[in-house]
């Protein structure tokens, strides 16, 4: 682990930890087959783990409905009127949903890699990128809507129990993992994970800790821009001064599990938040950050304020 006040990446390594997956793969490719292959694996696997992970967010979720309501509960949390306006806002084809769970066209790519016709590959890689974007954002607005739903049967406190619940099921068993690493093995996994987002990013350092700069974030920030919050899925909006909203209501429903994934569990764990994200107040798209301290048991407690920015 670095040491708070020791500099590790260099301005060239955290450009190249900033730009897009196009641009790292363009790169690689200038380096020859065998990496560009590594590179454009790497890379779909960031985001099919994104699109699976929300699978599986929505699966516990219903699970804690269903433990906790039993099966009329449950029914009012399958609904899929909004994954049909969803799917029609962002464009889903059938060729995205036929391919979805099939490996054929990131392997097609490792082939035209292979046989070094990189102008092929990348046409086929913007396709493939493309068609993974819709599928992130269903999926992005069926967790919402799942959400939503829970919140406005049951109100706040059981939105907080069944993200809390989905959370120790799920992302939270690799907090453990995840802080006893180096801070520069740390800030590249978030990097990644973060393009894995459909995010736009930038990755600056200072003595004690990586930011980075998500312009909008590829979830709640981008589910604002697009209308998600209004007449286009009306999900929900937690309008209560509540531990999910840091206190300061309103805000996006997918936006609370921030305050309970990365902060209330963390601190009742380690004592400090997981990492420290700073996100827009309100229903606004504008940036949040996600900061990682070098050294995170020494996270300053003014940092935990800037859950909203």
């Amino acid at each position: 682990m670095g040491e708070a006040g020791e500099r590790l990446l260099s301005t060239e390594e955290l450009a190249k930890l900033s730009q897009p997956p196009r641009a790292d793969l363009v790169e690689a490719l200038a380096d020859g087959p065998e990496t560009a292959v590594e590179v454009f694996r790497r890379i779909d696997r960031a985001y099919r783990n994104f699109i699976d992970g929300f699978g599986a967010w929505i699966a516990t979720t219903q699970r804690f409905v269903a433990d906790r309501y039993g099966i009329e509960g449950l029914a009012q949390v399958v609904s899929a009127d909004d994954a049909y306006r969803s799917a029609l806002l962002h464009g889903l084809t059938y060729e995205d949903v036929a391919g979805r769970h099939q490996t054929d066209r990131a392997d097609a790519i490792v082939h035209l890699i292979a046989d070094s016709d990189p102008e092929a590959a990348l046409a086929a890689f913007d396709a493939l990128e493309a068609s993974y974007r819709r599928i992130h954002d269903v999926e992005r607005d069926r967790v919402a809507s799942v959400l939503s739903q829970v919140y406005r049967a049951w109100g706040p406190d059981v939105l907080e129990e069944s993200i809390r619940f989905s959370g120790e099921e799920t992302l939270l068993g690799w907090m453990p993992h995840d802080v006893a690493r180096p801070a520069e093995v740390r800030v590249r996994q978030w990097a990644a994970m973060q393009k894995g987002n459909f995010a736009d990013i930038t990755v600056t350092e200072t003595d004690d800790a990586f930011t980075i700069t998500l312009h909008p974030c590829g979830t709640c920030g981008r589910q604002v821009s697009d209308g998600c919050y209004g007449e286009n899925l009306d999900l929900a909006v937690v309008a209560e001064d509540h531990p999910l909203t840091f206190g300061q209501g309103p805000a996006p429903i997918y936006r609370t599990h921030v305050a309970v994934m990365h902060f209330v569990v963390p601190m009742e764990r380690t004592g400090v938040p997981w990492p420290v994200i700073q996100c827009p107040k309100g229903l606004d798209a504008e940036p949040c950050r996600v900061v990682l301290f070098k050294d995170p048991e020494a996270t300053p407690p003014e940092a935990y304020g800037f859950a909203t920015s």
